[in-house]
């Protein structure tokens, strides 16, 4: 195939991968927030769609593992990188058909784990078994179990603290107005350091770093402790402003969420493309060896190009997702969501720091059922929570044996 027809269909195809990322991932971000009310779908795909675009661009990595995660061995394939440009185009094609099948059954997966599993499927039918990395794989198959619990017993713990501290004191309104300011606090210092962390890549030790993450999380309990004395109890149900509270929070927490996903999934979707882009390049220029390299630079434009396909993913199919998130599991409140999802945000932190693997779309879910969990059992779904499980068990092996039977088509046509 020509390079230049070849680098057209690639891009179709990351584009196709990026508008996934933002129907599924991007968009369960915003789940919790349009179950519980705090804001409408149609303003929930907005601030997906603008967040997930500026993660992308302002702080997507320009810098990618062309062979995703490490999970196979890129030496394999430094011998013919034409075949390397081909066996990606697979992989992001049937990650991408499964990430599809998966949001129009409106289950939540993870396209990190679709595009890793496409990738082994690649690995395997062009080098054989000897190439995958399975400490890598075990590692990945143990955040199945590491994330929801994880995300299950924060947003549980937060939930009934806010619960016992609140929600059953004599006057709510009150006892709301005590405790917020400290929780801003606290949610500004974890949501200040996740960014800082999982978008910029900071080294949180530096004294420099910590300072600043204090002095922000302060600031903002100052600034809601005086700003709450004009926020007064209107005439209605007692509960009412202290879920539109947690509601603010709420939505602030989705957004970083958010803004996080189109910075760091981005390279789900453009990762393979550019490093296609880069051997079909040097191909039709007429140089055919030395041209293979594990990690490839990433234009901008190219960035910009996924975080647009997120936020055309989120505009049209993010609905979907959404309502699985946010209605189906568990009913939602400001104060339940408010706990699920800095309960995720904490969780990707807290992992990312010790160096677990983990998984968001797999942490939101959990954090959902554990604020679910909290009210009793009944108060769950069990059968949404079973098909989004198999959903899971089955992200690897689909996105594998898809990848086998595209690149097996490629391989006979061309």
């Amino acid at each position: 195939m020509e390079p230049t027809v070849f680098i057209i269909a690639a891009g179709i195809v990351g584009f196709y991968m990026a508008w996934n990322i933002g129907a599924n991932d991007v968009a369960n971000s915003m789940g919790t927030s349009v179950g519980s009310g705090v804001i409408t779908v149609n303003r929930a795909v907005f601030l997906a769609a603008i967040l997930g675009i500026l993660g992308a661009i302002l702080v997507g990595t320009h810098v990618t593992q062309t062979v995703s995660k490490g999970i196979v061995n890129p030496d394999a394939f430094s011998g013919d990188p034409e075949l390397f440009m081909y066996g990606m185009f697979a992989a992001v094609l049937a990650a991408g058909i499964w990430i599809t099948v998966a949001t129009h059954l409106k289950l939540p997966a993870s396209t990190t784990h679709s595009i890793i599993g496409a990738v082994i499927g690649f690995g395997f039918i062009s080098a054989g078994v000897s190439v995958i990395n399975f400490s890598k794989l075990a590692a990945i198959v143990l955040s199945w179990m590491i994330s929801p619990f994880a995300g299950a017993l924060i947003a549980f713990l937060l939930f009934t603290i806010i619960k016992r501290l609140v929600l059953d004191a004599d006057n709510p309104f009150k006892a709301a107005k005590t405790v917020f300011p400290f929780i801003v606090s606290f949610v500004f210092i974890v949501l200040t350091s996740a960014v800082l962390y999982k978008c910029l890549h900071c080294d949180l030790l530096g004294l420099g770093i910590l300072a600043a993450i204090a002095l922000i999380g302060i600031s903002a309990g100052i600034l809601s402790r005086f700003l709450l004395r004009f926020y007064h109890k209107p005439e209605m149900d007692h509960y009412y402003p202290v879920e539109n509270l947690f509601g603010y929070l709420q939505i602030l927490s989705a957004c970083c969420v958010a803004f996080a996903h189109g910075a760091n999934d981005v390279a789900n979707a453009v990762g393979p493309v550019a490093a296609i882009f880069h051997i079909a390049g040097e191909l039709s220029n007429g140089v055919t060896s030395g041209i293979f390299q594990q990690t490839v630079e990433v234009p901008l434009w190219i960035l910009a190009f996924g975080g647009i396909g997120i936020a055309c993913g989120i505009a049209t199919w993010g609905y979907k997702v959404m309502s699985t998130i946010g209605q189906r599991i568990t009913d939602i409140t400001p104060t339940r969501g408010f706990a699920a999802e800095f309960g995720t945000a904490a969780t990707v932190l807290t992992c990312s720091l010790l160096g677990l693997p983990i998984s968001t779309s797999h942490t939101i879910v959990g954090a959902v059922i554990g604020v679910g969990f909290a009210r009793g059992m009944t108060a769950l779904n069990f059968n949404i929570i079973r098909n989004i499980i198999f959903c899971w068990l089955l992200t690897i092996p689909a996105a594998a044996l898809l990848t086998m039977l595209i690149y097996s088509g490629l391989m006979y046509v061309l």
